[in-house]
């Protein structure tokens, strides 16, 4: 019975915490025009951590959460990323076996730019293919993302999640 209300209390902690990212990637991020998706960071983590399934719950939810406040199509935002998520997956199993810093570089780098690539493919899909490929793409706001995201993901590596990576030295 007490182990019921500890899942129950995890499973609602869980999820105030993504809509408390989801209102904060919403509120404060998405203002500034910074193209920078905390969820994107949260699933990345995830998958290195090697926590698959709530890296899969983390790309939905947090895509359905702030599809709820875009005025465009709904369920775009949480198709990405699930598809990113799936994709991160295959290639963490496949070719990154460990989590070494240059390994980190190059997912966050290989992610970033798959998901705006998605991004790109499936909006020009929705509206008739409308936006040119070098405008999308020839922007600050991405260059930034791939750094910031970078950044936050060694950072986090040299901080006291490290225990969750795993080095090979």
């Amino acid at each position: 019975m007490n182990k019921d209300y500890k899942k129950i209390f995890l499973i609602l902690f869980t999820a105030f915490s993504l809509i408390f990212l989801a209102s904060f990637q919403v509120s404060v991020i998405n203002q500034f025009d910074w193209r920078f998706n905390i969820f994107l960071v949260l699933i990345l983590f995830l998958v290195l951590t090697k926590n698959i399934y709530s890296a899969i719950f983390s790309g939905w939810f947090g895509g359905f959460l702030i599809d709820t406040v875009h005025f465009s199509t709904f369920g775009v935002t949480s198709l990405i990323l699930l598809i990113v998520t799936v994709f991160l997956i295959i290639f963490q199993k496949k070719a990154l076996l460990t989590s070494k810093n240059e390994n980190i570089l190059i997912i966050s780098i290989t992610v970033v730019s798959f998901y705006h690539f998605l991004e790109w493919i499936i909006n020009n899909l929705l509206t008739g293919w409308q936006e040119k490929f070098s405008f999308y793409f020839l922007n600050v706001g991405i260059v930034l993302e791939l750094l910031l995201t970078a950044a936050i993901l060694l950072i986090l590596s040299f901080t006291k999640y490290r225990r969750y990576f795993k080095f090979n030295v």
